[in-house]
C-alpha cells in the first residue's frame, strides 16, 4: 500500500484486522515523526469476549442441531476461543521464543510469560495474547494525554488488568467501572444455582501518562437545574443563594473584607483570617457575593460555574440500548454508555478510536458529540450495513463526509487483498458473495465452514426443515479434493441445504469441480419456481459485474442474521450504493 493509503484518516470506518490496520498506521507514522505515533485522544475497545457464551452462535461447535435449525437468530461473530497453532506462535513471538522485529522487547513480554505459566496452553491464553498484540499498538496510538476504556468480561478482566499494567503501567490505571447492564436478574432457577446472577460489566480506564485529564460528572437534567438553582439574576443567569454560611453579624452592609466576624470563621487565626478575607474579596469582584438591599450579604452559586453532579466507578443510571436504538447486535452497548466515556475524556474536535467497532455505537456517539472518529471492524456486514447506515440516520452526517478504507474497490485490489491478508479476505468474500451471509472471525478449525447464512424459508426434506446456507474460501488456488471436501461437509452438516465456493479466478472452476457439483444436485423452494444447485462457485470477480444478476449466486432470500424475528436481510449500506447490489 501506499504511504497515501496507510495514513490514519479520521471520519473513516475501516474494514478488516485492527492489529493490520494498527501495523501500517504506526509503521507510516514512524516515518514522518520521530519517536512513536499519537494520534487518538481516547480509544475505547469492546473486544470478543472469552466468556464462552452461546449467543446461537455461528461457529461454536463446528455443527448445527436441530434445535440450532430451528433458531430464528444466528449472530455474525463468536467469542470462542481455542488453543491452536497460532496462538502457540502469537505466544511463542511475545515471550521472545520466536524472533522478530515487530516482537522484540514487547511491551507485554512479563505478563505473557507469568501468564503462560499461571494458566497453560488453553482458549484463555490464546484471548490474551490476541489482545495482548492489540493492547501493545493501541497504546503506541494513544497521545499523551490519552485515555484507554477496555470493556471486559469479568472472568477475564483481572487478566486484562495484569497486561495493560506492564504495557501501561500500573501507576496510569484510574478505574475499574462497573455498569450494571440489567436492572433485574434473569434465567431459570429451576435447579439449585450455582452463582450469583450476573448484571454487571467491566470496563478498565487507563490514562496514558499523569496528564491525562478528565471530567467525572454529570451534567444537571432541566428539571434538576430547575430544583437546584431556582433564582434568576437581572442577567437571566440561574442561581441559588448559599448564604447561610457566609453573612457577617456585627458587619452589616460592609464590604466582606471590612466585616470582622463570619459565621462559621469566627476568632480565626490572624494568618488564616487574611486568606479568608482575601477568598471572599475574590468572590465578591467576581460577583458571586452582592450585598442586599437589606445590608446583608447574599452568596450566589451559578448554574454556569457547576460542574455537574460526581460520578463514582459504579453506573446503575444507563440502561441497555432499547427500542429503536436496538439494532439487533447481540453486544450492543446503549450511547449513553459510549457518550458518558467521551465527555469525560475528550473535547468537541478530539480524535476517538474504536477498533472493535461492531455496529458503530463509539462512532456514532462521536460523531453526534462533535469528535472525530476512526472505526475498525473485522465484519464487512458491520462495517457497511449497521456503522455506516448508522452514522448517516442516527449522527445525521452527510454521506459524502464518511470514508469507508479497507473494502477493495476492484477486482486488482481484491487479489492483492488475497495475497497479502488471506484472512481478511476470507471475510471480504464470504460477506461480498450473499447479503446476510457471516464470516467465521476466529482463525481456528473450521472444519471447511468459513461462513454461514440462513434462509428466510426453510426447505423441507425427509421431514426435516432446513435452511442453513454454507460458503468457503480459498485465497490460493483450490484442488479438487478441497471441492470434494467441501461436498463431504455440505452433506453431512446437519441442517445445512446449500454451499458457495469462493474463489479468487474464475478459471479455478475446473471440469472436475463441475463433475463433484452436479453429484449433489438441485434443490427446489416452494417461494420459487426455480431450481438451486446444491454447491455453487463463486468467485470475487463477479462482486464487481455492473449486472446485479450476474453478481450474487443463485440462492433464495436469507434472513438478516442480527434480528430476533425473521425477516429478509436489506443491504442498504455502502456497498449497495457503491456497486448497486
Amino acid at each position: 500500500m501506499t504511504p497515501k493509503q496507510t495514513a490514519m484518516k479520521t471520519e473513516t470506518v475501516c474494514f478488516g484486522d485492527c492489529l493490520e490496520h494498527l501495523k501500517q498506521w504506526i509503521r507510516w507514522n514512524n516515518d514522518i515523526f520521530e519517536g512513536q505515533p499519537s494520534l487518538a485522544d481516547l480509544i475505547y475497545l469492546d473486544p470478543p469476549w472469552n466468556s464462552k457464551a452461546n449467543y446461537n452462535v455461528l461457529f461454536g461447535s463446528g455443527k448445527s442441531t436441530a434445535a440450532d435449525c430451528a433458531s430464528a437468530q444466528e449472530t455474525a461473530f463468536t467469542d470462542m476461543w481455542q488453543w491452536n497453532p497460532e496462538a502457540d506462535r502469537r505466544v511463542k513471538l511475545i515471550t521472545g521464543d520466536i524472533y522478530h522485529d515487530d516482537y522484540s522487547n514487547h511491551p507485554a513480554f512479563k505478563s505473557m510469560l507469568a501468564l503462560k505459566t499461571l494458566i497453560g496452553k488453553s482458549g484463555m491464553l490464546a484471548y490474551l495474547s490476541y489482545m495482548a498484540e492489540r493492547l501493545a499498538l493501541l497504546h503506541a496510538m494513544l497521545k499523551d494525554t490519552g485515555s484507554i476504556y477496555l470493556h471486559c468480561d469479568p472472568t477475564m478482566s483481572h487478566y486484562l488488568k495484569l497486561v495493560m499494567d506492564e504495557i501501561f503501567g500500573a501507576e496510569n490505571f484510574r478505574n475499574e467501572i462497573i455498569w450494571k447492564r440489567h436492572t433485574s436478574v434473569h434465567g431459570s432457577f429451576q435447579h439449585a444455582p450455582k452463582q450469583w446472577g450476573s448484571i454487571t460489566d467491566t470496563i478498565l480506564f487507563y490514562a496514558r501518562s499523569p496528564k491525562t485529564p478528565i471530567r467525572p460528572y454529570r451534567e444537571l437534567t432541566d428539571r434538576d437545574a430547575e430544583s437546584k438553582f431556582p433564582l434568576f439574576d437581572k442577567d437571566g443567569r440561574r442561581y441559588y443563594d448559599d448564604s447561610s454560611h457566609i453573612f457577617n453579624s456585627p458587619g452589616m452592609g460592609k464590604r466582606p473584607n471590612q466585616c470582622y466576624e463570619w459565621r462559621g470563621f469566627r476568632n480565626p487565626h490572624p494568618s488564616g483570617w487574611r486568606l479568608i478575607k482575601e477568598r471572599l474579596e475574590e468572590e465578591y469582584q467576581k460577583g458571586n457575593i452582592v450585598i442586599r438591599k437589606d445590608g446583608k450579604l447574599e452568596r450566589r452559586k451559578y448554574q454556569d460555574d457547576f460542574r455537574g453532579t460526581p460520578i463514582g466507578n459504579f453506573w446503575d443510571d444507563i440502561p441497555p440500548a432499547l427500542g429503536d436504538e436496538r439494532q439487533g447486535y447481540p453486544t450492543q452497548k446503549p450511547l449513553a454508555l459510549l457518550k458518558r466515556i467521551i465527555e469525560a475524556s475528550t473535547n468537541p474536535g478530539d480524535v476517538v478510536l474504536d477498533p472493535f467497532c461492531g455496529c458503530g455505537t463509539a462512532v456514532v456517539a462521536a460523531a453526534m458529540l462533535k469528535r472525530k472518529f476512526i472505526g475498525v471492524d473485522i465484519s464487512l456486514f458491520s462495517v457497511e450495513t449497521m456503522t455506516y447506515n448508522r452514522l448517516q440516520n442516527e449522527a445525521k452526517m452527510p454521506e459524502e463526509k464518511i470514508k469507508i478504507m479497507g473494502i477493495p474497490a476492484d477486482f486488482e485490489s481484491a487479489r492483492r487483498l488475497a495475497k497479502d491478508d488471506p484472512f481478511a479476505f476470507e471475510i471480504f468474500g464470504v460477506e461480498a458473495c450473499v447479503p446476510g451471509m457471516v464470516a467465521n472471525k476466529i482463525q481456528r478449525a473450521d472444519k471447511g465452514i468459513d461462513g454461514k447464512g440462513w434462509l428466510l424459508h426453510p426447505v423441507k426434506e425427509n421431514g426435516k426443515k432446513k435452511s442453513l446456507i454454507l460458503a468457503q474460501v480459498k485465497a490460493g488456488k483450490p484442488t479438487l479434493s478441497h471441492v470434494r471436501d467441501f461436498a463431504h461437509v455440505i452433506q453431512t452438516t446437519e441442517g445445512a441445504i446449500a454451499g458457495v465456493f469462493i474463489t479468487v479466478e474464475k478459471g479455478y472452476w475446473t471440469d472436475g469441480m463441475r463433475e463433484v457439483a452436479a453429484q449433489l444436485g438441485t434443490f427446489k423452494h416452494e417461494h420459487s419456481m426455480d431450481e438451486f444447485k446444491r454447491l455453487q462457485h463463486w468467485h470475487i470477480g463477479q462482486f464487481f459485474y455492473k449486472s446485479a444478476r450476474q453478481r450474487l449466486p443463485h440462492l433464495p432470500e436469507l434472513s438478516d442474521p442480527y434480528k430476533k424475528e425473521k425477516v429478509p436481510i436489506r443491504q442498504t449500506g455502502f456497498l449497495t450504493k457503491q456497486y448497486g447490489r
